[in-house]
């Protein structure tokens, strides 16, 4: 999902997922092109041969905005079902009386109005204005007035009932589509917000929530928690010599690397930089050790770069075990010494805490 800003209106856009919306403009037309098949068939036994015409002429339409938007067009698709929803409504209201209820279709344009990306936030304000307006003034003009084709009264409140309950379960289809819309809005946005946009990894802020939580789960005579601090070799002899952009690849190629070679439980994030932190919990020392020598290999089998090969890439690695009574602070500080350490002591090794 991506969100965007609205500058236009100096308003901050609801986060999008086109696939969500393309789905729910799907449904509508299915829907509405079903319905209408069956208006076919009603009007045809009540007699009213314009109405049962220009039904066909709504289901074709319907089908034709069920292949728009199956080829990515929601936008005119949605014009056209606007379009078609008032002036159909309009129609049967006028031809076969108030009392049909087919003027409650009107209402629904409005927030499927709200919800289209076509236009700005004040042109869709000042579009539903018209409709609402719209639909006052048919209102006033049409209740009570005797229609053009009198139908039986039992058909009469067939379709008054019909309408009223085919609009009640859009309207509740579209207040679930948006509610889905804006959980997915806001999971979005947390998963923005502890991403690091480059590597897609967790970032720091992240990972010292989850340090957290692990050490007081650890506190309260819970598993054990390891933690691995490493950083790439020579990073900025890569930056300088071969650009920013084979930098990049490089981290992405150590993110994927990392990821890839640790447990579901664990969390990998990148600290800053060139530097990334591995979260290993349920793990003591030795096992610690082993995993971080591990993700060593790994990383020195890798060929990143903008070209196979190109690149030779090493990392060193600070092992710390959280002890009794210690913050995740005093546990990162002792894998960063031993990180230090292993930079002093020829780089491409891990070396544990203990030993710094």
């Amino acid at each position: 999902m991506d969100v965007s800003v609205d500058t236009r209106d100096g308003l901050v856009a609801m986060p999008w997922r086109p696939d969500v919306f393309q789905r729910m403009m799907l449904a509508i037309a299915a829907i509405a092109g079903l319905a209408h098949l069956v208006f076919i068939g009603l009007m045809l036994w009540a007699g009213v041969t314009l109405l049962a015409w220009v039904n066909v002429g709504s289901v074709a339409l319907y089908a034709w905005t069920f292949w728009l938007v199956k080829r990515h067009r929601p936008d005119p698709a949605l014009f056209f079902m606007g379009v078609e929803i008032l002036g159909h409504a309009l129609l049967a209201a006028f031809v076969i009386g108030w009392d049909t209820g087919f003027h409650y279709y009107m209402v629904l344009t409005i927030p499927v109005l709200m919800l289209s990306t076509m236009w700005t936030l004040r042109v869709k304000t000042l579009l539903a204005v018209m409709i609402g307006a719209l639909l006052i003034a048919a209102d006033v003009y049409l209740r009570g007035r005797a229609p053009v084709v009198a139908v039986p009264q039992a058909l009469e409140a067939f379709l008054y009932y019909f309408n009223l309950v085919a609009t009640l379960a859009i309207l509740g289809f579209l207040a679930f589509f948006y509610q889905r819309l804006v959980l997915m809005a806001e999971h979005q946005l947390r998963l923005q917000a502890c991403t690091d946009p480059l590597t897609q990894l967790r970032n720091r802020r992240f990972a010292m929530e989850v340090a957290q939580h692990e050490a007081a789960v650890f506190e309260r005579g819970g598993r054990p928690l390891a933690l691995l601090l490493c950083d790439i070799d020579h990073f900025k002899r890569i930056n300088d010599q071969h650009g920013h952009d084979a930098g990049d690849a490089v981290l992405r190629a150590v993110a994927q690397a990392l990821r890839e070679g640790v447990r579901e439980i664990d969390h990998v994030a990148r600290w800053g930089g060139e530097e990334f932190l591995v979260l290993l919990p349920g793990t003591e020392v030795a096992e610690a050790e082993q995993v971080a020598d591990r993700l060593r290999e790994a990383v020195q089998r890798l060929e990143a770069g903008p070209r196979a090969g190109a690149l030779a890439v090493t990392m060193t690695f600070g092992v710390s075990v959280l002890r009794p009574g210690e913050g995740v602070e005093q546990a990162l500080a002792r894998a960063d010494q031993a990180l230090y350490r292993g930079k002093e002591a020829g780089r491409n090794r891990v070396i544990l805490a203990s030993a710094a």
